[in-house]
């Protein structure tokens, strides 16, 4: 017996100690909304160390349970860094998509390989949603290609990506598989920033594509400069049968430290007639992380679109065009930070003051790896289109091991 028990003892600590050497790191982090209605979401991570490659699993759970997985690879092997993906739908059970990328740099010559397979019933999801949750357009790094290149009839879809460069010129050539064989699909060719005159300098794009050769020549990045912070974009595109001219006018706007100005110049049959201002932004910093904010929109719907992060953007159901931000932070637990952000919104359709809503979030340290957030919003408007859903109080956690 007690032979037995030394040998479990022994097995134990042996277990235990080669436990301890496994290099595995993650974070959890989950939000738990209780207004306006009992909601769950949460995420967990884990990163496990190997031969210098750093191998991740990414869970997503809400209220039914688990609703994504994605595996993914990052690494160096010799010269070449590779960085792989793969993308399950876990409801159905399905494989979605996967991905393998890798790219070196020879003598200033930088040549890369990208490998996508997807399942094409996914094929909006892969390349041109940017809101489903939990897919998030696994493929949106690739901007040229919008759409998928497999129709949904196919099993799957299969592309290589082949790209170099040495500058001024890039390359990308693209080849695709959609259980037919493998064929050309286009190819992309720039030179970037070409000197033109006075300053001003442009890029060239060139695009092939294989059901049709030569698609189209076309001249970006020419920004003429007139006076005052207005200048203009040009850009020119030559196609088989077209040729397009664009003139974007651009106002730069007064930047500096605490005063910033939005707006565009006006151009009236390429006569340059007035400034038109969007709206306005006056920060203070009061101390090292300490500020207050005020932002004015005369056009909220060009405010919102261009210059604002989505806590900050005014709802238009609300008739808002104000807001006074207010921020500040302190010394937290184990020699993190807390932070809080305060929001106060105004608007045509608010209560007292023209006051429309009050949000706030703060992320409050509590030990060296868990971190407390808790976010909310409450309505002062008593416009039903304006309240929606209602009054919002979340709280969350990250838990980092």
């Amino acid at each position: 017996m007690k032979r037995a028990l030394a040998i479990m003892v022994a097995l134990c600590t042996i277990g235990f100690a080669g436990f301890s050497q496994i290099n595995i790191k993650g974070s959890w982090t989950a939000t738990m909304c209780i207004l306006p209605a009992i909601d769950l979401t949460s995420s967990l991570s884990l990163t496990y160390n190997v031969a210098g490659f750093n191998l991740t699993s990414v869970t997503g759970f809400s209220n039914p349970g688990v609703v994504s997985q994605r595996f993914a690879l990052s690494g160096v092997f010799g010269p070449f860094t590779i960085t792989g993906d793969m993308w399950f739908a876990a409801t159905v059970p399905e494989y979605m998509a996967s991905r393998l990328v890798t790219a070196f740099d020879f003598g200033g010559i930088n040549i890369g390989l990208k490998v996508l397979h997807w399942d094409t019933d996914y094929n909006a999801n892969m390349f041109t949603s940017t809101s489903v949750f939990p897919y998030n357009r696994p493929f949106r790094e690739f901007p040229i290609l919008v759409a998928s290149p497999c129709a949904q009839t196919d099993s799957f879809g299969m592309m290589y990506i082949l790209t170099a460069g040495v500058a001024p010129i890039n390359v990308r050539a693209s080849f695709v598989d959609c259980c037919t064989g493998t064929s050309l699909y286009d190819l992309y060719l720039w030179l970037n920033k070409i000197p033109l005159c006075c300053g001003i300098e442009y890029t060239a794009e060139v695009h092939f594509l294989k059901t049709k050769g030569f698609d189209y020549i076309s001249f970006t990045g020419i920004n003429v400069p007139l006076c005052c912070g207005v200048s203009f974009d040009v850009t020119i595109t030559y196609g088989v049968d077209y040729k397009d001219l664009s003139i974007t006018p651009k106002f730069a706007g007064i930047i500096d430290a605490c005063f910033t100005v939005w707006g565009d110049a006006v151009f009236t049959e390429y006569v340059w007639t007035g400034i038109e201002i969007w709206g306005f932004k006056i920060r203070c910093t009061i101390a090292d992380c300490n500020y207050i904010e005020f932002i004015n929109a005369f056009n909220v719907s060009l405010v919102n679109a261009y210059y604002l992060a989505t806590p900050d953007k005014f709802r238009t159901a609300c008739g808002e065009y104000e807001l006074v931000k207010i921020g500040f932070c302190g010394a937290g637990c184990c020699g993190g930070k807390y932070d809080v952000t305060l929001r106060i919104f105004f608007g045509d359709l608010g209560g007292i003051f023209d006051i429309t809503r009050f949000t706030f979030t703060a992320n409050v340290p509590i030990m060296t790896n868990f971190t407390l957030t808790l976010s909310g919003t409450m309505y002062a408007s008593a416009d039903t289109a304006c309240i929606g859903t209602g009054s919002s109080l979340c709280i969350g956690w990250t838990f980092s091991f």
